[in-house]
């Protein structure tokens, strides 16, 4: 069983005290995919976040700084969302298509309050 597993902080909590690197959610998700039964949690509570942010996680954890920043805020995660999705639509990366459909449908699911 991997070591992650073992560890008492999330992901989350980790990344947000700068213990582990944004690109080392790949290895928190995979540990909870090998927990089987041994882990009770949903992955987004094993990942320490809640249910809107593993929405734009699955999305893409490059907006992980997003997510960050408005949790230290304290602000509504769409207000950190936003901006990231306009940097991303102003960069014009083909690639980044499917991941522009995807978060501009999240963010009409979350209208600004």
């Amino acid at each position: 069983m991997s070591d992650v597993v073992h560890q008492r902080d999330t992901f989350f909590a980790l990344y947000d005290s700068g213990r582990v690197a944004a690109e080392e959610i790949d290895n928190f998700v995979e540990a909870w995919h090998e927990s089987g039964d041994d882990e009770q949690r949903s992955l987004a509570e094993f990942l320490g976040v809640t249910e809107a942010e593993y929405d734009v996680l699955i999305i893409t954890d490059r907006a992980l700084p997003a997510i960050l920043a408005a949790r230290r805020a304290n602000q509504p995660l769409r207000e950190f969302v936003a901006p990231f999705f306009d940097r991303l639509q102003a960069a014009g990366d083909p690639e980044d298509k499917p991941v522009l459909h995807a978060m501009g449908y999240w963010l009409k699911r979350h209208p600004p309050a």
